[in-house]
């Protein structure tokens, strides 16, 4: 008999898992707990925050609910941090669960050897490498079997190596395994010392409900359509398409980057971070990071500040409060530091941000402005229209050579620059805008048809008419664009290389033309203004202000 073909993106439950779960919702701890079962008597384990129809798409609102008033029941203030992963933790029967995909039981405390930890281990002069150390060996294993192996050396070691900002003064235990691992049960393991220890499955409340992600530590980065060998290449597409459709001149940030890379002078001034609570010793390359994230819409611009790898691999696509203070005075000295779609939510928020909770509740609800601006885009070029989409190309920059005069690095360790601006060469300027073009519109595809995205569905009446609006102004051009349109989409959906024919379109293209769609541009703006103000009605609710580990 012919076996079910699994559909795209399912996985599987173990039957450990299965089993964990109808535990989970007979335990007297998760009693209340809205909308267990779906209509097909399934167990409703996931809640995601976008669901914005059906009969279950305030399911999440009303387990946010109960998470609270469970809080209040066991007397854990909402307002303090990480309350809601405090609260998973201490009503959790059995503080272990197993991975939804292999079954594996494993801790939901922070027991497990985490990147700093292990990188401090690797770098002692008697250490051979003849432990196996990676995110799901157990502290506890690992202090009997460094012991073990390396004996005095390994126990003297100890107190610098668990050394971390919760704890400075590690006591000199003495040579015994198991005292140590008492220690560490009782005293270290509950200060949640993160990047030193991690915990086997991360809090997700009230996505999950228990408050857990269903993949634990040991098959996330296979499971996790998010953190899977495939995606994270797949990240690079992502940036290509958050640098392109960028505002800001585009060839001085590339150039200033690569100054920040390969001038050793730069180097030596340091992280820009060194001295703060960051879990990170700042050893590593420096980097150049944008202040605003070029991932949630912030221009181009000739400024970057100095990290170490570590601190901007860190800081992600997110902001903290002094980054949001800089740019809003880098804007009160006329400079413009964010793109056209990120313009109206950026104002309408950015004087909410008070602190690094709300800095975080800002970068996420500019990731959803910008999955909105992206897959607008997109839809533009799937009807046809890629001609007015060269209008948001900033083309222009490209005409230009640009040569550094010379560069600042602040106190702050900020660098900025000054650029001396000459006319390029005709074939330089061709090739740059080809390249520009093409890597665009594949990119936007790509990131469009990437079906793994957490992105919020915005389904509204007057957007939908300022789309039809925007198809109309768009196509009511000349007939000389109206070819000049028809030959650029031929170009750009044809599977062979595009280059040379991209070329020649250039060489003909007149920047002119984008006088034709200025009205165009207009309600582009208009449309993410709308967008702005649904987002900005939603800063106060579970998908902003929740917390995740």
């Amino acid at each position: 008999m012919a076996t079910k073909k699994q559909p795209k993106g399912i996985i599987n439950s173990s039957a450990t898992f299965l089993a964990y779960q109808q535990s989970i919702i007979s335990h007297p701890n998760y009693k209340g707990m809205p909308d267990i079962y779906k209509d097909d008597k399934t167990i409703q384990w996931e809640t995601p925050s976008n669901r914005t129809s059906g009969k279950f798409q305030f399911t999440h609102d009303k387990r946010l609910e109960w998470w609270k008033n469970k809080a209040k029941e066991i007397g854990i203030d909402v307002h303090s941090n990480h309350w809601i992963s405090k609260v998973a933790k201490e009503i959790h029967p059995t503080k272990e669960k197993p991975c939804k995909v292999c079954g594996r039981i494993m801790d939901i405390r922070f027991c497990y050897l985490g990147v700093n930890l292990i990188k401090r281990i690797e770098k002692l002069d008697f250490y051979n490498y003849d432990l196996e150390l990676n995110n799901t060996t157990h502290v506890e294993e690992f202090i009997k079997d460094f012991t073990d192996l390396y004996g005095e050396k390994a126990f003297d070691s100890l107190p610098q190596l668990f050394k971390c900002k919760q704890i400075n003064n590690i006591p000199h235990l003495g040579n015994d395994a198991n005292t140590w691992c008492e220690w560490i049960h009782d005293n270290y393991i509950p200060l949640e010392p993160k990047n030193f220890l991690s915990p086997g499955a991360m809090s997700n409340a009230p996505d999950r409900l228990d408050g857990f992600h269903t993949f634990n530590i040991c098959c996330r980065s296979k499971a996790d359509k998010g953190r899977s060998k495939e995606n994270l290449a797949s990240y690079a597409t992502d940036r290509r398409a958050f640098e392109l459709w960028t505002d800001g001149n585009w060839i001085v940030a590339n150039k200033l980057m690569g100054i920040v890379n390969s001038d050793k002078k730069i180097q030596t001034f340091g992280c820009a971070n060194k001295g703060s609570t960051l879990n990170t010793d700042h050893s590593s390359t420096i980097s150049a990071d944008h202040i605003g994230p070029i991932s949630l819409g912030f221009s181009h611009r000739e400024e970057f500040q100095l990290l170490c790898n570590s601190c901007n691999s860190a800081k992600n696509n997110r902001m903290y409060l002094t980054d949001v203070e800089h740019l809003i005075e880098q804007e009160k000295n006329g400079i413009n530091v964010v793109s056209w779609y990120a313009a109206p939510i950026w104002n309408l928020c950015k004087h909410k941000v008070t602190d690094s909770s709300t800095a975080l509740r800002l970068s996420r609800i500019m990731r959803d402005n910008r999955g909105f601006a992206l897959s607008l885009i997109n839809y533009i070029f799937e009807q046809g229209h890629p001609l007015f989409l060269l209008t948001l190309l900033n083309l222009e920059y490209a005409n230009y050579t640009y040569a550094l005069i010379d560069y600042t690095v602040s106190e702050k360790n900020i660098i900025t620059s000054r650029f001396k601006k000459e006319d390029s060469n005709l074939q330089y300027v061709s090739n740059q805008k080809v390249r520009k073009i093409r890597v665009a519109f594949e990119s936007i595809v790509e990131y469009a048809n990437k079906d793994s995205r957490n992105i919020l569905e915005i389904n509204d009446s007057e957007i939908e008419t300022l789309k039809s609006q925007l198809l109309q102004e768009i196509s009511e051009i000349e007939d000389s664009l109206k070819d000049k349109n028809s030959e650029l989409y031929t170009i750009l959906t044809k599977d062979d290389d595009k280059d040379n024919e991209l070329k020649s379109f250039i060489s003909n293209y007149n920047t002119q033309d984008i006088v034709a769609f200025q009205k165009g541009n207009e309600l582009m703006i208009k449309i993410m203004e709308k967008v702005a103000k649904l987002l900005e009605k939603n800063w106060d609710g579970p998908r902003y202000s929740r917390e995740i580990e």
